[in-house]
C-alpha cells in the first residue's frame, strides 16, 4: 500500500472523498485486492461499471466478470463501456431485486460488494448466497460505506467467512470463504 500513501493521504479523506478516490482508482484498487488473470468475478450492484470494466481488463480474455444490478439503464451504460473497450468477457445479469444470485454453486473466485450493502434488505441472505457461489477459499471484498463495519464483520463471520485483511486505510474488508 506504499504507492497509495504517495498518491494521497487516505486517512484525511472523509467517506465521500474516499469513495470518489476509490472510484477514480478502480483499476489499482482491484489489482491491490488481487483480481487476477483468469479469475471469475462478480460485481454485485455494479451500476454503470466503475469496477466491472477494470476487473474485466484484469481478468483478461480467459477470465469473466459478471455484472449484476437491478438498474437496467446503468447496465446498458456498463455494456456500452465494455463494448467500447472491446471487452468480451463481461456478462450482464439483470435482476429485479432480492438477494438470490443466478449463478452456479462454487463458480466465483471473487465477489465485489463496493458501496452496495445499504441497498440490500436481507444482508444475511446475501452472504449466504456469496458463500454458495464462491469457490472454496474465494474472496468477498466489501466497502461498507453506509453500513456499520462492525455489523458487516459480525454478519460475514456468522456466515462462515473469515476476515483475512483490510486494505486502503482499513476501509476495505477482505473476507475469505472458509471450507
Amino acid at each position: 500500500m506504499g504507492w497509495l500513501r504517495k498518491h494521497i493521504g487516505l486517512t484525511s479523506l472523509g467517506e465521500f472523498g474516499f469513495k470518489r478516490w476509490l472510484d477514480s482508482h478502480a483499476f489499482e484498487v482491484l489489482a491491490e485486492i488481487r483480481v487476477k488473470v483468469g479469475q471469475v468475478v462478480l460485481d454485485f450492484g455494479c451500476g454503470s461499471g466503475t469496477y466491472t470494466i477494470p476487473a474485466a481488463k484484469l481478468v483478461g480474455k480467459d477470465g469473466r466478470v459478471y455484472a449484476l444490478d437491478i438498474n437496467r439503464a446503468a447496465l446498458d451504460r456498463m455494456e456500452e463501456k465494455a463494448k467500447q473497450e472491446g471487452l468480451n468477457n463481461v456478462v450482464r445479469i439483470d435482476v429485479s431485486g432480492g438477494e438470490k444470485i443466478p449463478l452456479e454453486d462454487e463458480s466465483i473466485d471473487l465477489m465485489l460488494l463496493i458501496d452496495v450493502l445499504q441497498e440490500v434488505d436481507d444482508k444475511g441472505a446475501l452472504f449466504d448466497e456469496a458463500y454458495r457461489i464462491l469457490k472454496s477459499g474465494g474472496i468477498v471484498s466489501v466497502y461498507p460505506m453506509h453500513v456499520s463495519e462492525k455489523d458487516v464483520i459480525m454478519l460475514a463471520t456468522s456466515r462462515c467467512f473469515l476476515l483475512k485483511e483490510r486494505k486502503f486505510d482499513e476501509r476495505i474488508l477482505i473476507f475469505s470463504r472458509a471450507r
